[in-house]
């Protein structure tokens, strides 16, 4: 048994101890209360700027799937996800610009702001010659000079090559004639179905817009200076004559090209079909000349171009080079060169997939 003063020694412990933990117990809990609503905060900001995140690229979907719908109409959308609303908004700025600002709220933490801007953003054309069905290849060559060896050639269908000499890959949906002209591996039957890429026709058409509107043909000789422009009827290149492209050409007629030259990095959209003997079109680091409803046919045309006919034919006949890449639902090369360049991989502004941001900034 303790003692009386042992037993008050002990109470004086205990006092003391006691009198201690409830010095420590109260910054404990105000510790791991501090603790908890930092990370309450800290999940409901993050849910925030996943909302917020969410509706840029919500903006981005529906701008991608009608480009040209948004460029005079203020895209406005609102929509609930993670218990937060989001509203959105984006506006065309010009020369394939887009604003986005996505706000979401709603958290009890404020709210979460992203501003973007997005530009066309196209992807890249993967292959020196594709078509959506047959490929065809007659005395000719094929290569990615200086890269050599990246010169690959697709088919949804068959690909038909006689007298040619391709340095690279061939895959083919269906069959592959003479597939020992292919340098590389022939892959057929069943290569997987290659999906084609889209060519955002009213969106350029509205970039070409913001340079004015040409009423009927627009036909000129000598040198001349072209672009941005919308042009209603046809575009003809006569003999002799020199078009430097200034910007964007978006063509509703047809395209005549005979021994003349547009030259320079813009790109030339046309509704109808294209058509150009001798003369050539291009620059250095290869635009885009495509129509969307027609046919190309190319005849002793110098051409540094990605050409491209994903509704018509695209016909390479006796083209001494083309530097680029060629596609279309049916596509005939022959008697011709074509050189394709791998820096056409990783491109923004050519027939593809997807809007490309440019900025992303969070308030």
């Amino acid at each position: 048994m303790l003692r009386k003063a042992e037993a008050g020694q002990t109470l004086v412990v205990a006092l003391i101890l006691l009198a201690a933990g409830s010095l420590l117990v109260v910054p404990v809990l105000s510790h791991v209360y501090t603790d908890l609503n930092y990370n309450r905060t800290i999940e409901c900001r993050t849910l925030n700027d996943y909302a917020a995140d969410a509706g840029i690229q919500r903006a981005t979907c529906m701008i991608y799937n009608d480009p040209g719908e948004y460029t005079t109409t203020l895209l406005v959308c609102t929509f609930t996800l993670n218990g937060r609303t989001v509203d959105v908004n984006a506006s065309y700025q010009g020369g394939g610009l887009f604003s986005i600002t996505s706000t979401a709220y709603g958290g009890g933490c404020g709210k979460t702001t992203i501003s973007s801007f997005i530009n066309l953003s196209v992807g890249a054309f993967a292959y020196a010659a594709a078509a959506k069905t047959n490929l065809s290849i007659s005395n000719s060559y094929i290569d990615s000079y200086p890269e050599s060896g990246g010169g690959h050639i697709y088919a949804n269908g068959n690909i038909g090559i006689t007298n040619s000499a391709i340095w690279g890959d061939g895959y083919a949906v269906g069959t592959i004639t003479n597939p020992q002209m292919i340098m590389g591996e022939a892959h057929f039957p069943g290569a997987d179905v290659l999906e084609f890429p889209s060519v955002y026709a009213e969106l350029y058409a509205e970039m070409a817009m913001e340079g004015g509107i040409f009423y009927g043909t627009w036909s000129y000789t000598g040198v001349r200076y072209l672009g941005p422009l919308y042009i209603t009827g046809n575009l003809e290149i006569k003999p002799g004559a020199t078009v430097y492209l200034t910007g964007p050409v978006y063509v509703v007629g047809q395209i005549k090209g005979t021994g003349g030259f547009l030259i320079g990095q813009e790109h030339v959209v046309c509704q109808g079909d294209i058509n150009m003997s001798g003369g050539g079109y291009g620059a250095e680091n290869i635009p885009v000349l495509v129509t969307t409803a027609g046919k190309i046919r190319l005849v002793g045309a110098q051409v540094s171009a990605v050409v491209y006919a994903p509704v018509g034919s695209a016909e390479v006949v006796n083209v001494g080079q083309l530097y680029g890449a060629v596609g279309g639902n049916s596509v005939t090369i022959s008697n011709s060169v074509l050189l394709y360049s791998q820096s056409l991989h990783g491109r923004t502004d050519l027939p593809g997939s997807e809007l490309y941001p440019l900025t992303y900034t969070y308030d």
